[in-house]
C-alpha cells in the first residue's frame, strides 16, 4: 500500500470533479435502481454483479480518505478528527429526520391507506413502535432504504480509529485486518453476533437490523479510506512525500486483466453459465449483502477499469451534469429515499407494479427533484462559505 501511482494534475488543489461525477452517477443509478418502476430491471446492476452501493460506499471512504489527509497537514490532528465528527453528525442528522418522517408521515399512510409495500418497509415500528424508536436512534434497528445512512455514520466513526492505528502502523495492518473481518462475515459473524450479542439491551429482529451485513461491507470503506489517504497529494496536484516511489500509470498487463474480468463477469450477468445463479449452490458468491467473493472481485476490476479510464468518459458532456449531484451526495441521497417512499405509496400492493401513466411521471419528478435539491444544497454552501469569509476578513 506503500506505492503512489501519478496521476493528471487537477485544476483545483481542492475537488476533483471526476468524482463528484462518479458520485452523481452512483446517486442516479440507486435512485433508479429503488424506484417502482421499469428502469429498475436495467439499473440493477447493469454492469455486472456489483451495484451503485457498493461504488457509493468505497468511494465516500476514498474521499474521506484525502480530504481528512489535507485536513490534518494543513490545521493538525485534531482538526481532522473534529471534521470528521462533524460529518459524522451531520449524516446523524440527515437520517434522524428521514427516520422522523417515516415514523409520522410515512407511517400513517402506510396505515390509513392500507400501503402493504410501506407496511413492510416499518413492519417492526409498526408493531413495537415503544421499542423500536430508541433501537433507531441508536442505529440498531435500520429498515431497507434507511440501512445505508447509518452504515456510512459507523463507518465514520470507525475511520477515527482507522486513522489513528495508521498514524502508528501505517495502512497495510488496517486495510489485512479488514480483510480478515470481511472473510469472517462470509462464514455468518453477523447471525453469530445477533444470537450471542444483545446491543443496548434492545432485542430487535433479525431481519430489521439491516440488510447489508456491514462487518463485510466495511472491507470497501477501509479500502477506498486508505487509498484516499495515499493518494491524496497526487490527487490535489502536490508531489508525493518523501520516501515514496512514483510508478508512472498502471501497468498493462494488470487494465487488461481486469477489462478481462470485467467482461467475465457481464456476460455471466446476462448470460449466466448453469448453475452460477443457483442461490443454494453458488449464490454466496455474489451476494450483494454479505458482499461475497466473486462481487469483491468483480467491482476490483470494474474500479481498476474506471481508474484508467474514467476521465475520459467524465469528459463527455452527457455526464457534466451530475457533478451537481455528486456535490451533495448526503442531500440528494436522503431525498431519493422520500422519492422512493413516495413511489411506493402509489399502490397498494406488497411490491408495487405501476402503470406506466404513474412510471414516468415519477421517473421525471424524482430526477427533476434530485437536480432542485443539489442545486439550493450547491446555492445554500455558496452563501454559507461567503459569510464565513466575510466573518473572517473582519
Amino acid at each position: 500500500m506503500s506505492e503512489t501511482i501519478a496521476v493528471p494534475k487537477q485544476s483545483s488543489p481542492t475537488r476533483l470533479v471526476e468524482l463528484d461525477i462518479l458520485r452523481g452517477f452512483l446517486l442516479l443509478w440507486m435512485t433508479l435502481t429503488h424506484l417502482p418502476t421499469k428502469a429498475s430491471t436495467i439499473s440493477n446492476q447493469t454492469f455486472g454483479f456489483v451495484s451503485g452501493a457498493e461504488g457509493f460506499i468505497f468511494l465516500a471512504g476514498f474521499m474521506i480518505g484525502q480530504l481528512e489527509h489535507r485536513i490534518e497537514l494543513k490545521g493538525g490532528r485534531r482538526a481532522a478528527a473534529r471534521d470528521v465528527l462533524k460529518r459524522l453528525f451531520r449524516v446523524y442528522v440527515y437520517h434522524a429526520g428521514l427516520l422522523l418522517i417515516a415514523f409520522t408521515l410515512i407511517a400513517d399512510i402506510a396505515v390509513r391507506f392500507h400501503r402493504m409495500s410501506l407496511q413492510n418497509l416499518l413492519s417492526y415500528y409498526l408493531a413495537d413502535a415503544h421499542h423500536a424508536i430508541p433501537a433507531a436512534i441508536l442505529l440498531r434497528y435500520r429498515p431497507s432504504l434507511f440501512d445505508i445512512l447509518p452504515m456510512y455514520i459507523i463507518f465514520l466513526g470507525a475511520t477515527l480509529l482507522a486513522r489513528s492505528l495508521a498514524r502508528r502502523w501505517g495502512w497495510d495492518p488496517i486495510v489485512y485486518s479488514s480483510f480478515a473481518l470481511w472473510a469472517a462475515a462470509q462464514f455468518g459473524l453477523r447471525h453469530w453476533i445477533y444470537l450471542h450479542v444483545t446491543l443496548f439491551g434492545i432485542d430487535v429482529p433479525e431481519n430489521s437490523i439491516g440488510a447489508f451485513d456491514m462487518y463485510a461491507w466495511q472491507l470497501l470503506w477501509m479500502v477506498g479510506l486508505a487509498l484516499g489517504s495515499i493518494y491524496s497529494d497526487q490527487l490535489s496536484g502536490h508531489a508525493p512525500s518523501a520516501g515514496t516511489e512514483t510508478r508512472e500509470g498502471m501497468p498493462r498487463w494488470l487494465i487488461v486483466l481486469a477489462t478481462s474480468i470485467a467482461a467475465v463477469f457481464l456476460i455471466l450477468r446476462y448470460s449466466p453459465v448453469n448453475g452460477w445463479m443457483n442461490q443454494e449452490s453458488y449464490g454466496w458468491l455474489i451476494d450483494k449483502w454479505h458482499l461475497g467473493p466473486a462481487r469483491v472481485i468483480n467491482f476490483a476490476a470494474i474500479t481498476i477499469f474506471f481508474v484508467r479510464f474514467g476521465q475520459h468518459i467524465a469528459s463527455l458532456p452527457v455526464f457534466q451534469p451530475l457533478a451537481l449531484l455528486g456535490r451533495a451526495s448526503i442531500e440528494v441521497f436522503s431525498v431519493h429515499i422520500l422519492c422512493c417512499l413516495a413511489g411506493d405509496a402509489l399502490s397498494s400492493a406488497p411490491d408495487p407494479n405501476l402503470p406506466w401513466s404513474q412510471q414516468i411521471p415519477l421517473l421525471a419528478s424524482t430526477i427533476s427533484v434530485l437536480f432542485i435539491t443539489a442545486y439550493i444544497t450547491g446555492k445554500w454552501s455558496a452563501y454559507r462559505k461567503s459569510r464565513r469569509q466575510l466573518a473572517t476578513a473582519h
